[in-house]
């Protein structure tokens, strides 16, 4: 398996607009697989919460909006 790396510097505005639009997904993701659906979702959800607690543990992430 191949592994990339990238560096992205958002704002205050995207960061919070990003968390949104992961969450989302999130609950996308959930309802497909609650009606029994499968691949790709499992493997989305996955991916949006570990992103989620990327931005979370970045300087700022932390802050409730």
């Amino acid at each position: 398996m191949t592994t990339y790396a990238y560096t992205l510097t958002i704002n205050d505005s995207q960061r919070i607009a990003l968390e949104a639009a992961l969450n989302l997904m999130i609950e996308h993701c959930e309802a497909k697989l609650a009606a029994g659906e499968g691949a790709p979702y499992w493997a989305h959800r996955k991916s949006c919460n570990e992103i989620l607690e990327k931005l979370r543990a970045a300087p700022g992430g932390d802050d409730k909006h």
